[in-house]
């Protein structure tokens, strides 16, 4: 007798060499971006910022549920991610012991930009103009974290 393998079917949103991005049953997306995955749309966008991705990606309707963004995740991206954490070739300091003061300062300017984003874009678009990295390594300068 032949067991038949019963597959789960993918409800792909987006995909390419890069990201894949799937609707799971709640409606919520799934990112797996290279070599990572996150129900995080904040750390999604901050993650595939870096990439020349598409128009058509930045077009993704979304929907935000608040409770599941993790500011810090975002921060750590937008910050240099992990080749600037793990090499310190800026910073004094490890991400663990600063990650506060970049969540105190920009929290609140992420959960603004989400609550406005109806797009993957607008998320971009916040990011790009308020959470860039002359405004985030500015910050870092202000507060002894940079060489």
């Amino acid at each position: 007798m032949k067991i038949k393998k019963v597959e789960e079917k993918e409800n792909i949103v987006f995909k390419n060499n890069i990201v894949k991005i799937t609707k799971e049953n709640d409606d919520q997306l799934c990112f797996e971006i290279v070599n990572y995955i996150t129900y995080d749309i904040s750390e999604a966008v901050s993650l595939l910022i870096k990439y020349d991705l598409s128009d058509k990606i930045w077009d993704i309707d979304i929907k935000i549920n608040i409770n599941d963004i993790v500011p810090e995740k975002t921060l750590y991206w937008l910050s240099g991610g992990e080749k600037e954490w793990t090499t310190k070739e800026h910073y004094i300091k490890d991400w663990s012991d600063c990650y506060l003061d970049f969540q105190e300062q920009f929290g609140f300017i992420i959960m603004n930009i989400l609550r406005k984003s109806r797009k993957l874009r607008d998320i971009k678009q916040g990011f790009n103009k308020n959470l860039n990295l002359p405004i985030i390594y500015d910050f870092a300068i202000s507060r002894n974290l940079v060489k």
